[in-house]
């Protein structure tokens, strides 16, 4: 006979180990299983000789003050993780070798250099967005950020730098991205000046999330591989792993990937087709390359870079990446865990990584190019590194899939202006009993953020509609 749960949640990343953490303070037993033999998705934290690497390169835009911490806080585990703020030394941006601080007002003076009286134009813009009013937000949320920068300025060189900030959020497009959410999470990360990263690596969040689920008496299984979600009678019923295990709730809540879990886990044949159909065509985010370079001493006491490798009359090649391309010299954001928490190398060595963008489906041999090229750059903003490089690996699309699935994209489904807020997916799926959670359906916010929201979101729902079990 199987075992009943309350709730049973299919994988385990960032919003799924948050959903299993609040349910399980709110009294429901509950089990979550995870496919790896690491809990976390994307958001985790893997060893590789003698270093805990991350996979792909993190900086939380709130850190404590947002949605990750506020999921402690509702299951009275505030403290759970230790966060390092990113502040000091404060972050650069390295623009054609020339180092400013990562600011509003560095980059409005860039735009100055090239393109005198675009200051204050970019000031401006700044500054509304800061202050503009929550109806307003709204309203933008369907407008695309390229067109709601027009207003202020069309100065290329500002839509270059301000794009990066696009990207690093939910790396998506300027042309693409949402004007009211970007609005948003800025308002958020600038009001709260909080920017961290978690003492062990990134896998500290989910961890603190399932350390929740145990405190509060749930179940974790990891390297469970699911083969089916059962659906009788229009309702979710259960779920069936791989081994022929089988476990029942009538809450069934996947983060296993909203398309992977429409058309294998449960079938389409269960679903309406108009859904089916919108489920097929969501766009994902896009997908990022990262290199992870062992260093045999420290070199550096920089936490975060941009690195913005041309000039204006060059910035065109910016985007080269994304149209199958190998650039000259590639940009991306720069990160040194270690400089945050020592402890994930060994004694007086550093971790230094860099991310940039790819397409997915590239060739091993073609990710392996886009990577030296990620190397030339850090050797071009830390000309020292390269008499202490141990060794450098690269991660591509292939390996995010492995760990998260959705074709090794870095977010989840992106927060487009036709995939954002009202239009986003919901967690409450057509089938009674099912559930989707994680940056795939509702929340708001950045990266490991959205996931979180999500989860607050969902189990406000659930409360709702359900009764505790306590």
């Amino acid at each position: 006979m199987s075992e009943k749960f309350d709730a049973l949640i299919v994988g385990g990343g960032v919003g799924g180990c948050a959903i299993g953490a609040l349910l399980a303070y709110n009294g429901y037993k509950v089990k979550l299983f995870d496919k790896n033999k690491i809990i976390g998705g994307r958001c985790t934290t893997y060893d590789y000789k003698g270093f805990k690497l991350d996979l792909g390169v993190h900086l939380f835009g709130v850190g404590p003050n947002g949605y990750l911490g506020d999921v402690l806080k509702r299951i009275e585990m505030p403290d759970a993780i230790k966060w390092v703020l990113s502040k000091d030394p404060r972050p650069l941006m390295n623009y054609c070798g020339e180092e400013l601080i990562y600011s509003r007002k560095a980059m409005s003076q860039i735009a100055e250099k090239y393109a005198p009286g675009e200051f204050d134009k970019a000031m401006k813009f700044f500054a509304d967005c800061l202050s503009i009013r929550k109806k307003q937000i709204r309203e933008l949320y369907y407008t695309p950020f390229n067109e709601f920068l027009n207003q202020y300025t069309t100065n290329k060189i500002i839509h270059t730098l301000l794009s990066g900030i696009v990207g690093q959020y939910f790396c998506v497009l300027p042309e693409k991205a949402s004007a009211g959410e970007f609005i948003r999470c800025f308002r958020q990360v600038a009001s709260s000046r909080s920017s961290a990263y978690p003492i062990g690596g990134c896998i500290a969040i989910p961890q603190a999330y399932v350390d929740g689920i145990k405190k509060y008496g749930g179940e974790v299984q990891l390297d469970a591989k699911i083969k089916k979600i059962h659906v009788e009678d229009d309702r979710a019923t259960g779920i069936e792993l791989e081994d022929g295990s089988t476990y029942e709730s009538d809450i069934i809540i996947s983060n296993a990937d909203i398309q992977n879990t429409v058309s294998n886990l449960v079938g389409e044949k269960y679903f309406p087709s108009d859904y089916v159909e919108r489920v097929k065509n969501l766009t994902y985010a896009q997908y990022c390359l990262s290199i992870k370079v062992a260093l045999d001493e420290k070199v550096t006491d920089q936490k975060l870079i941009l690195y913005l490798p041309y000039e204006y009359s060059e910035i065109d090649r910016t985007t080269g990446v994304f149209a199958g391309e190998i650039p000259d010299k590639v940009g991306g954001m720069i990160t040194s865990p270690t400089n945050y928490d020592s402890n994930l190398a060994p004694p007086g060595k550093q971790s230094i990584f860099f991310g940039t963008g790819c397409l997915p489906g590239e060739t091993m041999e073609q990710y392996k190019k886009i990577g030296e090229k990620c190397l030339e750059s850090l050797k071009t903003v830390f000309p020292t590194i390269e008499d202490h490089i141990e060794w450098y690996k690269t991660d591509t699309p292939t390996l995010v899939e492995s760990y998260a699935g959705e074709y090794g994209n870095i977010i989840g489904v992106g927060q487009t202006v036709d995939q954002i807020h009202e239009r986003r997916p919901s967690q409450i799926t057509p089938i009674k009993g099912l559930y989707i959670v994680g940056a795939e359906a509702g929340g708001h916010g950045i990266g490991a953020e959205l996931a979180a929201n999500s989860a607050i979101e969902l189990v406000d729902i659930l409360l709702e509609k359900t009764i505790p079990a306590k």
